[in-house]
């Protein structure tokens, strides 16, 4: 299963509107649970389990972008969700993000979750086309981006 495969313009908010970091993850793991008709117990143990992995080191990158992840052991397929905030956010890292990447993976398969990051730091290797997800206005556009 690749990157694209994943994609889903359900699961991108843009923008997004929290300011801080544990609070994106909150929007971001909410979007997912309700898209997905998942219970407070399966969105408290998503949201736990990124937290606890953030809390190990932070996954913000270079250019402004973060890609919180996890491992969730209920989760049958992989999922992205997309987040595009107007305000640079103190992830942990060495500069502010405002492209967020939430990738959550089933424990059933540890490779596909390695390819989907890997995936994420390669596309996200063209300035280009970090400028102009940064620079798109809803979820419509950040969607076509991919799939352009």
């Amino acid at each position: 299963m690749g990157l694209l495969d994943i994609i889903d313009k359900g699961l991108i908010i843009n923008p997004l509107t929290s300011v801080k970091k544990e609070d994106i993850i909150r929007d971001l793991v909410d979007l997912y649970c309700d898209r997905k008709s998942l219970g407070e117990d399966e969105r408290d143990a998503i949201f736990k389990a990124v937290i606890d992995r953030e809390m190990i080191a932070s996954t913000a990158m270079e250019k402004g972008i973060a890609i919180p992840h996890a491992k969730i052991p209920f989760l049958k397929e992989s999922a992205i969700v997309i987040g595009v905030s107007r305000i640079p956010v103190d992830f942990g890292g060495a500069e502010k993000s405002s492209i967020f990447f939430l990738v959550l993976a089933s424990q059933e398969n540890p490779t596909e979750h390695i390819q989907i990051l890997s995936s994420i730091a390669r596309l996200c290797s063209s300035d280009v086309f970090v400028r102009i997800l940064a620079a798109s206005r809803s979820p419509e556009e950040v969607y076509q981006l991919f799939f352009d």
